[in-house]
């Protein structure tokens, strides 16, 4: 209706107003490009808090095939970290930090962790039989979670193309 289109008009131009100083804001402010000793050298990894570190490490260890690249000692001489990878190298792989902490609700729902596996049927199943089934096992990339409900996707690469 005519009522309805106005009401939406005058919406629009109400968010459009409160946006605009924003915009311009950001517009107007130059930022100089990265130097040299500034830039980042690349993506660490990504760190997850976890309910139970000893489990979640089990599981990517254990599970998934990653290995522990280095423990952090609390003050108590206790672990409270573990950077988990592909090769054992903490300088060379991209990690997954598990730390015991409080997971906050919707905090498991950032994205999901992606790894690539030959095969995602083999990799699927495994995690199947190990109590933590996908919702369904297909050929090619699957679907699992962790102990905590972190997405884990296994990526099977395409065949490349003859």
């Amino acid at each position: 209706t005519g009522v309805e289109i106005m009401a939406l008009r005058s919406f629009l131009l109400g968010a459009a107003l409160i946006a605009l100083p924003w915009a311009t804001a950001i517009a107007q402010t130059p930022i100089a490009p990265l130097a040299e000793d500034t830039k980042p050298l690349r993506v660490s990894g990504l760190g997850l808090n976890v309910s139970n570190l000893e489990r979640s490490m089990k599981f990517y260890t254990d599970v998934l095939g990653l290995k522990v690249d280095s423990k952090v000692p609390g003050k108590d001489g206790k672990v409270v970290e573990y950077l988990l990878g592909m090769t054992g190298d903490v300088r060379a792989d991209t990690l997954i930090v598990l730390r015991q902490g409080e997971i906050v609700p919707g905090a498991t729902k950032f994205g999901r962790i992606v790894v690539v596996v030959p095969s995602g049927r083999k990799m699927a199943e495994r995690l199947a039989s190990a109590g933590y089934p996908p919702a369904k096992i297909v050929d090619g990339t699957n679907i699992v979670q962790d102990p905590d409900g972190y997405t884990i996707e296994l990526y099977q690469r395409p065949a490349p193309k003859p």
